[in-house]
């Protein structure tokens, strides 16, 4: 977990340095900047400060950028060839909606929402420019992504995380459709002609989500700041927007948590209109229980077959369960064909411990 390596002072001595507390070239401690770096904030540590440790990384990560932008823009041009258009979410999306400077954003992949019937297509039109798809599960149920990767000739790796669902914890999968978010998206000239991403509105509510669905309600300050730059930037009209597809999508809990923590931690957000957000049939919402954190690998399969109709509960399990043979075959290569029953004996035992430990 990130953050978790360092002191919670460390931690604290590097929220108020990111709240403009300190001034340009002051020193920053070694523990601080340790701090910041175990919770991807140091780069916009480094530019806010000028640290000089740091500068010969940022100019780094600046080329990195450049790179990843000019083949992220080839990528959405090819999309666009074959009819589809993704929305930008998340990290790769706010690094140039949100931040200064993209490269002050650091993120390991760029994700994209596309329509669910556009998988097949989606992975044909991105062969051309030499994406591949490593090994993993195909799913209509458990999972709601795949993954795309090529190393260029820099050996820079271009990894796309491509979605048909917000997430694939289930209870948080349906909060907002495909279709919700091209309806809404913004253009991101920077990317080109082809980028879209998703509206303010909708990236503040994704943001709240991913922290608390995926990652256990953990308080990285990367994500956290995020939430600070998105809740900072809305109009009192999209406040009003996101206040009332809160309320109807049952996501209050887990977004005023995230909008609390962002609070505390950097300021700048109304904290009246966060407590309008509150409500005591908040604590009623399916995804509530995710708040805080702590839950078991099955805590969430129970969650995720709560969310699921009668009709698909066998499906989900099985997918869980019984993964495709030729997913099987990719990995387990040496095991012959008339062992494959003792490779899925042999997954569900090894993976047992894991669902169970918190």
């Amino acid at each position: 977990m990130a953050g978790s390596r360092v002191s919670g002072d460390a931690r604290q001595r590097t929220r108020a340095y990111l709240r403009e507390h300190a001034r340009r070239g002051e020193p920053v401690p070694d523990d601080v900047l340790t701090a910041a770096r175990a919770d991807g904030v140091h780069l916009l540590m480094a530019d806010r400060l000028a640290t000089p440790s740091l500068v010969v990384e940022l100019r780094e990560a600046a080329v990195v950028e450049a790179l990843m932008a000019r083949e992220l823009r080839e990528a959405l041009a090819e999309l666009a060839k074959a009819g589809i258009q993704p929305v930008l979410f998340k990290g790769a999306a706010l690094a140039y909606t949100h931040y200064d400077r993209p490269e002050l954003r650091p993120r390991s992949d760029t994700d994209l929402m596309i329509p669910p019937a556009a998988r097949d297509e989606v992975a044909r039109a991105l062969a051309s420019l030499e994406y591949e798809q490593p090994p993993e599960i195909d799913s209509t149920l458990a999972v709601g992504q795949f993954h795309l990767v090529k190393t260029d000739h820099h050996e820079l790796v271009h990894a796309l995380d491509v979605h048909w669902s917000i997430s694939n914890v289930r209870a948080f999968g349906a909060v907002l459709s495909y279709d919700e978010l091209a309806r809404d998206s913004v253009d991101v000239p920077a990317l080109g002609p082809h980028a879209r991403a998703a509206s303010p509105v909708h990236a503040l509510l994704i943001a709240c989500v991913h922290r608390v669905a995926h990652h256990g309600d953990t308080a990285q300050l990367l994500w956290l700041f995020d939430i600070h730059l998105l809740a900072r930037g809305l109009t009192p009209v999209e406040r009003e927007s996101f206040a009332a597809l809160v309320t109807s999508r049952r996501m209050r809990s887990v977004c005023v948590r995230s909008l609390t923590l962002a609070q505390e931690a950097f300021g700048g957000v109304d904290e009246q209109w966060i407590a309008s957000l509150c409500s005591p049939e908040a604590a009623d919402e399916p995804t509530a229980a995710f708040v805080g954190g702590g839950l078991r690998q099955a805590d969430i399969l129970k969650s995720d077959l709560a969310a699921t109709a009668w009709t698909s509960k066998i499906s989900l399990l099985k997918e869980h369960l019984f993964p495709p043979a030729s997913y099987m075959r990719q990995r387990y290569p040496r095991w012959p064909a008339l062992l494959l029953p003792l490779a899925y004996a042999r997954r569900i035992v090894s993976g047992a411990p894991r669902w169970l430990r918190r």
